[in-house]
């Protein structure tokens, strides 16, 4: 939006102020030609609603984080990429802190299902087994997996008819076809139903055994609901459980240090405390806006396609002739 195009332009001014200042001095830092200008751009430019820089920093961050996981060339990293396994695995860990932070019922966020917060023991919102929900266990178990496998079905089916868009303009009848049904992946309606339904199950088997659930219930029910991940290993829904867990486990440890009264002799508490003054959504939006404008003019093999094709029309090809003139003095030294 005018928010990125100014901080865009502030950006490519300094850009050019910057390459002026090492023409002077007769030494280009590699670091000053993009990396500070566009952080110091966003750090200069217009304060935003808080709804709208915490959308921004998020995406900022993970595409920022998808280059340099591209870029890097270190064996562990490229193997943690490829490796199967190693994604469900973390993703599980990442499934197990958000269910956790959001049972304790001190984070309030979305996630892909939303447990119950936890009730002391004598509450009477406990069922008779100790569950939490309403009504019978498995009546629950079954409304959630249909209800969210479908969910996941008509995402995927939206999807499909947005990229076989121009055949069902001329054929219609094309929806019921092999081609569309082809488009169609189910994939995604079933990591839904499984998730959900291995986290429900988990959880009313864990208050049936110990008479209430607790959040240690759900960060379990949570680590075995990541498994479902194996079936459906995409980008989006990895990136989307890094980050949850990264700002949800920032939230409980902000909310836990607030309400600790007992806790002022604490050096980890008082740190904390200190830490969360910092406006941490402004600080991830720069530094990841600066890193990627870095890898957009130093490693546009590496650098997200969507981040490109802002720059570029955002500064009306200004960012895209510097790129070229970079590309081309490395061609002359090299």
């Amino acid at each position: 939006g005018k928010a990125f195009t100014l901080c865009e332009s502030l950006s490519l001014s300094l850009s050019r102020l910057s390459t002026q200042c090492s023409n002077l001095l007769g030494r280009l830092n590699y670091w000053s030609v993009m990396f500070w200008p566009c952080l110091l751009g966003v750090a200069i430019g217009p304060p935003l609603p808080k709804p709208l820089l915490r959308l921004q920093a998020i995406t900022f961050f993970n595409m920022s984080l998808e280059a340099a996981v591209r870029k890097s060339t270190a064996p562990a990293i490229q193997y943690a990429r490829r490796s199967k396994p190693l994604g469900t695995l973390t993703f599980m860990a990442f499934s197990a802190l958000i269910l956790a932070c959001l049972r304790s019922g001190r984070v309030k966020q979305f996630w892909l299902v939303n447990p119950n917060t936890e009730a002391p023991p004598n509450s009477t919102h406990a069922g008779s087994t100790g569950c939490s929900h309403a009504g019978r266990c498995g009546q629950h178990l079954i409304d959630g997996v249909l209800k969210y496998g479908m969910v996941g079905l008509i995402l995927e089916a939206g999807r499909a008819v947005l990229r076989k868009w121009s055949l069902l303009a001329t054929r219609p009848v094309a929806l019921f076809g092999a081609e569309f049904r082809a488009a169609c992946n189910l994939k995604l309606g079933l990591f839904l139903a499984c998730y959900v339904g291995i986290f429900r199950s988990v959880c009313c088997l864990c208050a049936r055994r110990y008479g209430r659930e607790r959040v240690a219930h759900a960060a379990v029910a949570g680590f075995l609901a990541g498994i479902p991940y194996w079936l459906y290993p995409t980008y989006q829904i990895y990136t989307l459980g890094l980050t949850k867990a990264i700002e949800m486990g920032w939230e409980y440890c902000g909310t836990k240090a607030a309400d600790g009264d007992d806790d002022d002799r604490c050096f980890t508490a008082r740190l904390l405390r200190r830490a969360h003054r910092l406006p941490m959504l402004r600080l991830v939006q720069m530094f990841s806006f600066g890193y990627l404008g870095h890898v957009y003019a130093f490693y546009p093999r590496v650098s997200p396609v969507f981040h490109q094709k802002a720059m570029d029309v955002c500064s009306t090809d200004l960012t895209l002739n510097m790129k070229r003139r970079i590309a081309a003095w490395f061609a002359e030294v090299l």
